[in-house]
């Protein structure tokens, strides 16, 4: 999935026009999601950045999160799959 993509589904899913899930892209680029402490890091950023609540913050984390994660599995299942080949 490109990022292109990602930002498209994460519209779709979140609500935010393109500009806020760019902003949102943009957050989860800077923060590594992997590790103990990140998903804190990134709601504070998303708090900060986007003047949301915490709550809100943890349902767009959770969103993205869920966005990513199908579009690993998907590379996993599918891994010679190739969305972006014209001929297909």
């Amino acid at each position: 999935m490109n990022k292109t993509e990602f930002i498209k589904e994460l519209t779709e899913k979140t609500g935010y026009d393109e500009e806020k899930c760019i902003v949102i892209n943009s957050i989860i680029e800077d923060t590594f999601f992997v590790g103990v402490n990140n998903k804190e890091k990134m709601k504070a950023k998303l708090i900060e950045k986007m003047g949301v609540s915490e709550e809100e913050a943890d349902k767009i984390y959770n969103s993205a999160m869920e966005i990513i994660a199908r579009g690993m599995l998907n590379k996993m299942i599918h891994p010679f799959n190739k969305k972006d080949n014209k001929d297909n």
